[in-house]
């Protein structure tokens, strides 16, 4: 299976739908809008998922989070080193650097060792806006066998969680099964369910008005 999942949706992919046919310019809110429309489009969500449950199986045993992610921002995004892993680490090959609107990822993060086994941990991923801005979208997600499962995610400018970490695990600690973030301009989802096995489901998006009546 390929990682990213789904054709990405370009301009050109969004001017060949016949209600933009007489649409001028197509813009990466437009992009935005059709990626939300077709997210579960040739099942590539499916795709994501088997995927993550095939690393799981190679794994086996033991606490483990299924994290699914997907591209709704209308453009690129890329996922940023320094993501702490407070409990556990990767399993298998590293997901994608990059992977376009449209398009899903997937990995599987397993439990540390020790005398709190879990999986807890953050990652960042970087996009812009339709105002050229920098727009870091920061998902975390907690399995721990002490306690329920919690997922949390905030919305940031380029590098506003590089020295917040601390902050950011005690907000994750405190949150429930679902957090949504959003600005003036982006909104990011995350929920997470399950038990030890578990599956976390993340949606980076660009904000959007519905269509004109016209179109």
């Amino acid at each position: 299976m390929s990682n990213p999942f789904g054709a990405a949706i370009t301009e050109q992919t969004v001017k060949s739908l016949s209600y933009y046919s007489e649409q001028e310019k197509i813009t990466q809110v437009d992009c935005a809008r059709e990626a939300m429309r077709f997210i579960h489009a040739e099942d590539k969500n499916l795709s994501a998922l088997e995927y993550a449950w095939e690393l799981k199986g190679r794994y086996g045993r033991g606490i483990s989070t299924l994290v699914l992610v997907y591209n709704a921002t209308g453009a690129r995004v890329t996922l940023e080193q320094g993501g702490p892993n407070w409990h556990g680490q990767n399993f298998g090959l590293q997901p994608p650097r990059s992977f376009q609107n449209g398009q899903w990822i997937a990995f599987l993060h397993i439990s540390g060792q020790g005398l709190l086994v879990g999986s807890e941990a953050a990652r960042v991923f970087r996009g812009r806006d339709v105002n050229g801005r920098t727009r870091d979208f920061m998902v975390g997600w907690s399995i721990l066998s002490s306690g329920a499962n919690n997922a949390y995610t905030e919305i940031g400018n380029e590098n506003y969680f590089s020295n917040r970490w601390s902050t950011v695990r005690r907000s994750l600690q405190q949150a429930k099964g679902i957090t949504r973030a959003k600005d003036e301009t982006c909104a990011s989802t995350i929920s997470i369910g399950g038990f030890n096995t578990s599956e976390c489901i993340v949606v980076l998006q660009h904000q959007f008005s519905p269509l004109p009546a016209e179109l």
